[in-house]
């Protein structure tokens, strides 16, 4: 049985090295590997009017992996994953934690696992969050996702299966008063198609308690549509999601959420045999009950030298506030990323 699990969610043209843990021990019973990724880069970027250079961390982490067969088809697993803050420089906390979850899998009726680990909604939507510095920003994803439980969910039951080309995934995240959260619950089904289509749906919904309701001047729970196909072939890699929320997103800055907003994300990349990856898309998010918005063009390029990763990227970015003030954000950066 093909395991669902967030590797299959993002591809692996674009997660070069993502799984690329180094198994430490392995007793034919007990495994241990570690794996992750030190990512930096030089960014231009607006500062106040002003061109800005930069050198930024882009994401590194480091992350701990445990299984342990447990008979024939059960093998029980954990993972730790922690940021990495700075690491070129100086940090008075240098860790924070990303994920920490454990799962039970069966060969046959798929995985159970408990703890922080990314969601059923980004099963789907993950698709088109694979560039290398910008992107993932019109899918209502990092919007608060860990407490919302759209991105890497906290406190979250996950079940994730696949069965003959069907792939289900559901999900429980209990409740948090702290976080503002009742409890919230998802699904997600997809299908791949033996020529490298995949087309999927999820829901999600995160209930509200009423100081978080408060808070964010909304009495509506926080409710996420999304369809997503991507296409992965040979050299050629492409994705398109597209997603409705209900009191999620926030436009304005006084951290109200809007009623109604759409949002929908896509990604063309082709691979050559030598290595080079040229790619391009963009991300659009909208206000329904307003003229706010959020428009992104992205294109850029990466170099896989024997799992060195070097890599470039321009954004251009427009935003339109809830009073229809327009800001204009572009940035190129240029980075390098080592897997180990």
């Amino acid at each position: 049985m093909k395991k669902t699990i967030l590797a299959i969610a993002i591809p692996a043209l674009f997660a070069t090295g993502a799984t690329n843990a180094q198994e430490i021990y392995n007793d034919g019973e007990n495994a241990f590997s570690i794996g992750g990724r030190l990512n930096l880069m030089v960014e231009s970027a607006n500062n106040e009017g002003e061109r800005d250079l930069r050198s930024e961390n882009n994401s590194s982490r480091i992350n701990l992996n445990f299984s342990r067969k447990m008979s024939e088809n059960v093998t029980a697993r954990a993972t730790m994953e922690y940021g990495l803050d700075n690491p070129n420089g100086n940090s008075d906390s240098p860790f924070f934690n990303r994920l920490g979850f454990i799962a039970v899998d069966h060969a046959d009726y798929g995985s159970v696992s408990y703890g922080k680990q990314w969601s059923t909604y980004y099963t789907i939507t993950g698709v088109t969050d694979v560039f290398w510095v910008y992107g993932g920003t019109a899918m209502g994803i990092y919007d608060n996702g860990d407490k919302v439980g759209t991105a890497r969910a906290n406190d979250a039951l996950q079940y994730n299966g696949s069965f003959g080309g069907v792939n289900l995934s559901g999900q429980y995240q209990f409740a948090d008063e702290d976080e503002g959260r009742k409890d919230s619950y998802s699904g997600a089904v997809s299908y791949d198609f033996d020529f490298g289509l995949n087309v999927g749906a999820t829901y999600h919904q995160m209930n509200r308690t009423d100081a978080e309701k408060s808070l964010v001047n909304n009495d509506g729970d926080a409710k996420l549509t999304a369809l997503a196909a991507s296409y992965n072939q040979g050299p050629i890699y492409a994705a398109v999601s597209y997603g409705e929320f209900k009191n999620h997103v926030a436009f304005a800055n006084d951290g109200s959420v809007s009623d109604k907003a759409i949002g929908h994300e896509g990604v063309f990349a082709y691979t050559l045999d030598m290595g080079l990856q040229l790619y391009t898309g963009w991300n659009v998010q909208e206000d329904k009950n307003s003229s706010a918005d959020l428009k992104t063009a992205l294109v850029g390029a990466m170099y896989d030298w024997n799992n060195v990763l070097l890599y470039t990227e321009y954004q251009d970015e427009t935003t339109k506030s809830v009073s229809g003030a327009k800001e204009d954000d572009n940035r190129l950066a240029v980075g390098v990323r080592y897997n180990f």
